[in-house]
């Protein structure tokens, strides 16, 4: 946690030590509520702005390859995830079914 305090540090993010736990909390809580499908319009927004403060502030100047493909890669799947949202097999929609099945 050091590490990413340091590098937002560097690039001037405010509050380097609290958005650094924030981040993380995002990227590991964030990721078992899209395995479960649950909010995953939510995290797929709160992902997606992460990334573009990550392509803006660390990696931009690096270009293209090598640089931001990747996190450029990330922003999509995180946008695709905010506008399509969980799926037939998220956990909301599979409770919704039993429900009216019972």
């Amino acid at each position: 946690m050091d590490r990413i305090v340091g590098l937002f540090m560097t690039v001037h993010i405010p509050f380097p030590n609290i958005t650094a736990h924030a981040v993380a909390t995002l990227e590991v809580g964030g990721a078992v509520l899209l395995v479960l499908g649950i909010a995953t319009r939510l995290v797929g927004i709160l992902l997606a702005i992460e990334m573009v403060v990550a392509i803006a502030t660390v990696v931009w100047r690096q270009g293209f390859l090598g640089g931001y493909a990747f996190e450029l890669t990330l922003l999509t799947v995180a946008l695709a995830l905010a506008v399509a949202g969980g799926g037939a097999f998220s956990i909301p929609v599979s409770v919704r079914r039993l429900s009216r099945t019972t």
